[in-house]
């Protein structure tokens, strides 16, 4: 299998019968890439040139008004259906809708304007000419590295392939060396037994048999040491060939393709805005075509592009499964050999030192491409699409500013600046995957060292935060994000949120009035009131803030679903859809949410911690199944499709299944796939229905109040009382006759102490109230 991995400048072709279905055709998935990526030019090329045309042709037809535009709309329209299986790859980019668009003004009525003619042919024409070749420039660079990368992953599968022949061989010569010294020892036991013992000492063939037996026990010795040192190389080499393969697969092919397309739409929104510049100029009439317009601009979005691109051919972008290692017999006790225990805190140490040292330059890596990918934005974004020379200015004036050497200035630093992007770029991704396969060999030697001692394990290197990762071309985005079609990182990174306002809000409302709700997420509830609800959010407001009953639940959670099923990109990634349902099908609870403890580590903070906050609902919600009917298959089968969509090309039946089985055991298991390591916020059951302010009371004698925790902050403080004259809170106790009177109220929760400063009690026991300590909590006792 070798053959197709390993490529042949190597000069090493092992295509045994042992090394059949051992890997992955590797290889031949990065060719596929490459070859998709490169029709993927072709297409981003041929789109180009197509609009280019459009203009080129209503240049022409403006002037010769509308019966030359009916035909060419007539010509494009036909063009495209002659070309739809070659056109497949449009539907994969967002600026299709900008050549839709044109199509559908090309069949209004021409008009007569020396000005629009000369913008057409001079000015957006050349821009796509420009556009084209940047995009072709970007992409051989971006190929180029892509083959880099290529060669790098190649190369550490040779590596692998190379320590596995190693551990094979060495683990041959030792059984030779365990057989011949067991025939060894049975010959030295079986003269032992013939010979007297008074006679064994002087016995010239019993003292050269106890030579031989040395000897081979010498052998046995080195052989067991060589068989062990080989296989942890060959353990180390496979977690490296894993941790580069996943590295490569989850961020860099993303990076690479982000940056293949960095101010592609931005430049090309530039061309079409110096179009609508000019058509304002001309015919105020036609503002509705150029808001159309403008609407579409505003829609272009790469990472969507990615998202439907990676969909499209998913085949050639899904994460390869992981390499395991089998273990044998003696795995358990091989390590404890002195030797090899100091050689791997030896190699530890020096992992410890390369990957520090990597890290750091990896920042300073990061720092420059950041500062690159700034100006690089600031040249692509520039609003250089004002037309109004063209409308006020003579002939000759403009003819002066065209020979102005100042645009060819701009080209030449636009080229530097993405030549010297483009280098940082190939430095940090390289990098990064190299600090993925020294980090996998530091853990598991890690690992091992622990297991073998526990007690005195160190950790030399500072763990990171896991998966917080730098995205490339995060600085073309502006504005708010939107909530509902956006993406969840996106918006709680912009936002400075844990969990999104919507999933915090519809959570609170469901546990305070639905969680007995019948039916609750899988009754339909009014579409009139889901819209109401998803305009107020997108505006930043909370529609649910003054909801006091169950009346509008269905409602509620319908707009939750919405959320989750609209996001751009889903939570469960197609990415990970194979291993997921591999996972799915797994007969063992332990074995499966061991393995998906695994891989959600893998996923980014923010996801995870938002994940982790809806499935612990999700559970609370089916503790109540015996009332609302919604026990976690149930809940699986609603949020089934909505978490984790079922690829085209699948069999949607068969999937659907396994796709429900594994919502219903994130339900079941979540706090053990997702465990509380006290950051982000984390699910509370019990949630006030109070306002944030206090209110005046009656002076009746019985109060009743509802106690909860605080879900929006994590203090290293447990306790939610804060200290005395921290605020001005105000006293509600009553003062009578000179002494303050203690309230009575009645418990509607039950609820358990988290620290020494709260007491336990349980729903409709009594509580004594002092004083008031927050808006949520006061001072008081319980039974005395």
């Amino acid at each position: 299998m070798f053959q197709c991995i390993i490529q042949p400048r190597h000069g090493l072709v092992h295509n045994t019968p042992q090394m059949k279905g051992v890997f992955p055709d590797v290889r031949t998935q990065l060719n596929e890439q490459l070859r998709c990526l490169d029709a993927r030019l072709e297409c981003q090329q041929g789109q180009l040139t197509e609009i280019q045309d459009v203009f080129r042709r209503r240049a022409e037809i403006e002037l010769n008004y509308s019966k030359d535009l009916e035909k060419l709309s007539k010509l494009l329209t036909s063009r495209h259906k002659e070309q739809k299986l070659k056109r497949d790859g449009w539907t994969t980019l967002s600026s299709t809708a900008i050549w839709r668009q044109l199509v559908a003004e090309t069949k209004k009525t021409g008009r007569d304007h020396a000005a629009i003619a000369e913008i057409y042919n001079n000015n957006v024409t050349v821009r796509c000419s420009d556009i084209q070749e940047d995009i072709t420039r970007m992409y051989k660079k971006c190929r180029e590295i892509g083959f880099e990368i290529h060669e790098e992953i190649l190369k550490v599968l040779h590596e692998l392939h190379t320590a596995m022949k190693t551990n094979h061989s060495y683990q041959s010569e030792f059984r030779q060396a365990e057989s011949k010294l067991a025939v060894v020892e049975k010959q030295r036991s079986k003269l032992k037994d013939q010979i007297p013992k008074e006679k064994l000492e002087k016995s010239r063939k019993f003292r050269l048999i106890e030579k031989e037996v040395l000897k081979r026990k010498t052998k046995y010795t080195e052989a067991r040491l060589k068989a062990t040192k080989a296989r942890n190389e060959y353990l180390l080499c496979m977690d490296a060939a894993n941790a580069s393969l996943h590295k490569y697969y989850v961020d860099d092919l993303s990076d690479l393709i982000d940056c293949m397309d960095y101010g592609l739409h931005q430049s090309l929104a530039r061309a079409v805005l110096a179009r609508s510049d000019a058509i304002k100029q001309v015919r105020k009439s036609e503002q509705q075509d150029i808001d159309a317009m403008e609407k579409i601009l505003g829609a272009l979005d790469s990472r969507l592009d990615k998202k439907n691109f990676l969909e499209k051919n998913e085949s050639a972008f899904m994460v390869p499964k992981k390499f395991e290692y089998q273990p044998v017999r003696r795995d358990e006790t091989e390590l404890v050999q002195k030797p090899v225990v100091e050689e791997l805190e030896s190699r530890k140490k020096k992992l410890a030192d390369r990957i520090s040292s990597l890290r750091a330059e990896s920042e300073e890596i990061w720092k420059s491409l950041e500062a690159a990918e700034k100006n690089l934005n600031e040249m692509v974004s520039c609003a250089d699409y004002d037309t109004t020379r063209y409308f006020v200015e003579e002939e000759s004036t403009r003819a002066e500013r065209e020979s102005d050497p100042t645009s060819l200035k701009q080209r030449v630093d636009r080229q530097e600046t993405e030549q010297f992007y483009l280098h940082k770029f190939r430095e940090y991704i390289l990098n990064s995957n190299r600090i993925a396969r020294l980090q996998a060999k530091y853990e598991n030697i890690r690992e091992s060292l622990g297991d073998q001692n526990g007690a005195t394990m160190t950790t030399t290197l500072p763990r990171p935060i896991a998966n917080t990762r730098r995205r490339i071309g995060r600085t073309l985005i502006g504005g708010q994000p939107k909530v509902f079609g956006g993406s969840l990182e996106e918006y709680l990174d912009s936002s400075h949120q844990d969990i999104p306002q919507i999933m915090k809000s519809c959570v609170r409302i469901i546990n305070l009035y639905g969680l007995h709700h019948q039916g609750v997420f899988r009754v339909s509830g009014s579409q009139v009131e889901i819209n109401n609800f998803r305009e107020a959010f997108e505006k930043g407001e909370d529609p649910l803030e003054n909801m006091t009953d169950a009346n509008d639940i269905n409602s509620v959670a319908g707009v939750l679903k919405l959320y989750l099923r609209e996001l751009r990109e889903p939570v469960f990634s197609v990415q990970y859809f194979d291993q997921f349902m591999e996972l799915a099908k797994r007969e063992s609870k332990h074995e499966f949410v061991v393995k998906v403890r695994e891989l959600v580590k893998s996923w980014p903070r923010p996801v995870f911690v938002v994940m982790r906050y809806l499935f612990a609902f999700l559970q609370h919600l089916s503790m109540s199944s015996d009332e609302n009917m919604m026990d976690p298959y149930n809940l699986a089968i609603c949020f089934g499709p909505t978490l984790v969509p079922i690829p085209t090309d699948r069999d949607q039946v068969l999937y659907q299944n396994l796709v429900n089985e594994l919502i219903k055991n994130f339900i079941i298991f979540n706090e053990d796939i997702f465990p509380n390591d006290g950051l982000g916020t984390v699910y509370e059951k019990y949630i006030s229905n109070e306002p944030d302010f206090v209110g005046e009371y009656d002076n009746d004698d019985t109060v009743t109040v509802h106690e909860h925790e605080d879900e929006n902050e994590v203090t290293d403080d447990d306790s939610v009382f804060r200290e005395e004259g921290s605020e001005d809170i105000k006293d509600l106790s009553i003062d009578c006759f000179g002494k303050s009177e203690m309230l009575e109220a009645t418990a509607q929760y039950d609820f358990t102490a988290r620290s020494s400063r709260e007491v336990s009690f349980t729903k409709g026991s009594t509580i004594l109230l002092y004083c008031q300590a927050s808006s949520d909590w006061w001072r008081g006792c319980v039974g005395g």
